[in-house]
């Protein structure tokens, strides 16, 4: 009865966590489907916003940060943010986890490190910081109707 009560308790552990993942899963595909033609200026916004949220918890420098949208296949919209920002490595790393945690289908387009300033010029215990021209697409797919 043991062995039994445990195998269960494992099928119960496992099916929680695909729960959770699937759940994610689909808030992915629920912000990624859309009626519209384009996105509109609030989604954008709200995703400039976003990026200056995880740029200002991350202590990332944004020098610039443009939008455009791109031309894309018939039934996928498809918005650009042209991003350049100066921070350290590790940032940087912090930064697209970040954006990689987001509920949207995010593509990296280009991504371009160069170093702005290195330790020796800031001193031993300062990291380098880098500048990064990051160049990023949002994708929805529209639906037919």
């Amino acid at each position: 009865l043991d062995e039994q009560i445990k195998t269960a308790q494992e099928q119960l552990n496992s099916a929680r966590i695909l729960d959770q993942e699937l759940s994610q899963f689909a808030r992915i595909i629920d912000n990624s489907l859309s009626r519209a033609p384009r996105f509109s200026f609030d989604e954008i916004n709200e995703f400039k916003t976003k990026i200056g949220e995880l740029a200002h918890q991350r202590k990332i420098s944004i020098n610039k940060m443009s939008d455009t949208n791109k031309w894309s296949l018939p039934n996928l919209i498809e918005s650009t943010y042209n991003l350049e920002l100066e921070a350290t490595f590790v940032q940087i790393g912090q930064f697209i986890s970040d954006l990689e945690a987001q509920d949207n289908i995010i593509k990296i387009q280009t991504l371009d490190i160069s170093p702005t300033q290195t330790t020796e010029e800031l001193g031993p215990n300062v990291d380098s910081r880098y500048r990064v021209i990051l160049e990023l697409s949002i994708f929805k797919v529209r639906k037919e109707a």
